[in-house]
């Protein structure tokens, strides 16, 4: 069987007005499919799908990012099927669709990595000490064979979604005529089947997650804060070690997202003696952004406080290292390359990632930067308790700190953690008072 995953790509394009689109491509750059990428680059706006959002407003059109996870998820599906022989457009186009067979063949197929094997054996023998082990579990906690519920969900609501754009396209609005009935006979009978499928698949998450298990334990973390200082004799960058110091400080005491950090702007930084602090902007298709993947901010716009010390870093920074970098003067993203073809343009996504993981990799986790997200909400938790806050008052607070709207369930996400603390210290207690004090009874 041809492995077409190595083959068949997802590529980022800029059109006329600059702003960025997926298309899912051949190594030749065109695309693999056309109907694939017109679904890809749609409004996503099906007549057979309710228009509306729950607050009544029209649906919008999906992001950037949103489009591009959509790619990957297609990619997915198209290496799939053709590697079976199997030409969705033309099933769709015939009326004959998928059987249950062949749904079930893709269903199995997207609860796993794309390229999963496990051949690796090791005839080494190591000690494992206890510290040992809690290291590798952290350092292989995104590694499991199997993908989460999530991506499982995704992967077939995505086939769902891409199979009803093609049967629009061939078929909707059509004369009834017996061929035509047997059809959408056939059509609800694959959406029933798939739509069941995605429904159980919510319930079907095998991967546990030990909530009471910090996403970084505390002597990483107070390693990572050593390691990242611009002097410190561990750190692990041989450049820009100024900027990557700053980055992560920024991650580490804000919270905001990556995206958030690579759209900042010289001229969102607010240097009041007070409050110093910068602006968190919403600026789609921002045509000042050349980058391939433009940053982007999911959060609705806010202002950021930042301590005093940061702020004197990042004006250390601006006046010394990017003051003096080519290039840099063509725009005002606050963070730039400092090598390469790319010296003096802004950061790009990739490196900023890299940043993170080679900290990670310093300190023996696998980190990435939303992790650090997660880590400042344990730690606002804790620092929202101590002042005496109630649990609604810090829920508020979070949400305008992270950047939720008002009915955002994502604080509930985040504060698993000090959830299962909680829920600890409870069960604790009424097992002290249930179980006698063997000590005293003797």
């Amino acid at each position: 069987m041809i492995d077409l995953s190595e083959s068949i790509q997802v590529r980022i394009y800029k059109d006329i007005n600059n702003a960025s689109f997926p298309v899912v491509a051949q190594r030749s750059g065109l695309p693999c499919c056309l109907y694939l990428n017109a679904y890809l680059n749609s409004n996503h706006k099906s007549p057979l799908s309710k228009l509306k959002s729950k607050k009544g407003k029209s649906k919008q059109s999906p992001s950037f990012y949103t489009r591009k996870k959509y790619a990957y998820e297609l990619k997915f599906l198209y290496c799939f099927f053709m590697q079976k022989n199997i030409d969705l457009v033309e099933r769709v186009a015939s009326g004959t669709f998928l059987s249950i067979e062949e749904i079930d063949d893709y269903i199995r197929a997207c609860k796993f990595y794309v390229d999963t094997e496990d051949g690796s054996e090791s005839g080494t023998v190591v000690s494992l000490t206890d510290k040992r082990i809690r290291d590798a579990i952290h350092a292989t906690s995104n590694s499991q064979p199997e993908v989460s519920a999530h991506t499982f969900y995704q992967r077939l609501n995505r086939l769902k979604a891409y199979i009803e754009f093609l049967y629009v396209c061939h078929h909707y609005d059509k004369a009834e005529t017996e061929q035509q009935i047997s059809t959408d006979d056939q059509f609800n009978k694959f959406k029933l089947y798939i739509s069941t499928a995605i429904s159980s698949s919510r319930k079907d998450n095998t991967i546990t997650k030990d909530p009471l298990e910090s996403v970084i334990p505390s002597d990483k973390f107070f390693n990572l804060l050593e390691v990242i200082q611009e002097h410190s004799p561990n750190n692990p960058f041989k450049s820009s070690k100024l900027r990557n110091q700053i980055i992560t400080q920024i991650l580490v005491d804000t919270g905001v997202r990556v995206g958030a950090v690579l759209k900042l702007k010289v001229s969102d930084l607010v240097d009041d003696w007070d409050n110093p602090r910068f602006l968190l902007t919403r600026t789609p298709d921002d045509p000042t952004d050349t980058r391939r993947l433009p940053a982007a901010n999911k959060t609705k716009a806010l202002s950021v406080s930042i301590p005093h010390d940061l702020m004197k870093l990042i004006k250390l920074y601006i006046e010394t290292v990017r003051k003096s970098t080519p290039n840099s003067h063509e725009h005002d993203f606050l963070f730039i390359s400092e090598k390469g073809r790319t010296i003096g343009k802004p950061m790009s996504y990739n490196a900023m990632y890299k940043v993170i993981k080679t900290i990670g990799g310093c300190v023996g986790i696998a980190l990435h930067p939303h992790l650090l997200r997660h880590k400042w909400n344990e730690i606002f938790e804790n620092k929202a308790k101590a002042k005496g806050f109630s649990p609604d008052k810090i829920e508020d607070l979070r949400k305008y700190a992270m950047g939720w709207v008002e009915d955002s369930k994502m604080a509930s996400v985040y504060n698993e953690f000090q959830l299962a603390v909680t829920v600890a210290e409870i069960s604790s207690n009424n097992q002290s008072q249930s179980v006698p004090n063997l000590r005293d009874s003797k």
